[in-house]
């Protein structure tokens, strides 16, 4: 059975249909998840911080949710996520309302508190408020692209598993997927002003987010690009590394390795690969390691162990030689 949204709102002031929408619902005791500096958008209700949520007690978030009906999780990621990760614990229904809009768990029914992910449901509402959003981090917004633009390559890595190994694949999915991704790249490269891009980032996100609950799998949003960017993740821990790069960033310069890599084998012509790079620069968004805040041998390292951070067919295959990667981030200008 496939749960997407039944309600989404994206407006200015967007907040301000939030009571309407819990009535339409019958939704009238929700608890609300958010981070400190997210709080000053929360409704009139009760709420915790998410910093208090002990993850690993799920009798006890059970009992604290016991009295309410629903769950509302307002902020960026982090606010969502546990949010979600509660809702789904406690089987209560999910309201999203982001505070800023750096990646499609804003919509999705994935919990990426940890790898591997979580597939829960997704939010019954989404509550968008543009308003909001435009005042949040503009590095964040850029991050949101990165995360977008990925839907190229995870679609052709997902198409390849088809072809290679026999995985199920969904061509409405696939194809949703990549039109999300190339509609807002060309509204930044052929807009001057992009006056109106958050309000556009967060409808691709939305649509991101529901590819993957019509797929009932990560695959239309997720490939190599993705596997990239969660073996940086990993070595930033295994090596103690203070380096603060964003989730959508990594996403971003992932996929420019990975469109690389699809349009060497013929998957993908060269103006598509070129249209994402620089709808990425347009914004200022990381397209090096050094942006990034990564020395050369991190990067050449990830690239050769991401293809083991999770059980799925990518171009990657069964990875690559470090001599290899190391070409492929020089000849994209990664390092």
């Amino acid at each position: 059975m496939i749960i997407i949204p039944r309600y989404i709102v994206i407006e200015e002031n967007g907040i301000e249909i939030l009571y309407d929408i819990l009535s339409k619902l019958n939704l009238k005791n929700p608890l609300v998840i958010a981070g400190k500096k997210t709080k000053k958008y929360t409704p009139d209700f009760d709420y915790m911080y998410y910093s208090d949520v002990d993850l690993d007690d799920i009798p006890s978030i059970k009992k604290l949710t016991k009295d309410y009906d629903s769950i509302i999780g307002v902020g960026g990621g982090k606010s969502i996520d546990i949010g979600k990760y509660i809702a789904h614990h406690s089987k209560k229904p999910f309201i999203s309302i982001p505070t800023t809009a750096s990646n499609d768990g804003i919509a999705s029914p994935i919990i990426s508190l940890k790898q591997p992910s979580i597939m829960a449901e997704s939010p019954i509402a989404i509550i968008a408020d543009i308003t909001t959003i435009k005042k949040s981090p503009k590095r964040l917004l850029n991050a949101g692209l990165g995360d977008v633009v990925s839907n190229i390559t995870a679609v052709l890595d997902w198409n390849l598993a088809h072809k290679e190994v026999g995985e199920e694949y969904s061509e409405s999915s696939a194809i949703f997927s990549k039109t999300i991704a190339k509609e807002l790249i060309d509204y930044v490269l052929n807009e001057p002003d992009i006056h109106e891009y958050s309000k556009k980032l967060v409808k691709a996100l939305i649509g991101s987010g529901i590819t993957i609950a019509i797929a009932g799998s990560t695959r239309p949003a997720s490939g190599s690009e993705h596997l990239f960017s969660h073996a940086l993740d990993y070595l930033k821990t295994k090596y103690d590394l203070k380096v603060n790069s964003l989730h959508g960033e990594q996403c971003g310069v992932g996929t420019i390795i990975s469109s690389y890599m699809h349009y060497n084998e013929g998957n993908l012509n060269k103006e598509d690969m070129e249209h994402i790079k620089l709808s990425l620069k347009k914004i200022n968004a990381p397209t090096t390691g050094k942006e990034l805040g990564f020395d050369d041998d991190i990067l050449i390292e990830a690239l050769t162990i991401a293809h083991n951070i999770r059980n799925r067919y990518t171009i990657l295959r069964k990875g690559i030689s470090k001599d290899k990667a190391e070409t492929i981030l020089k000849e994209t200008e990664i390092i």
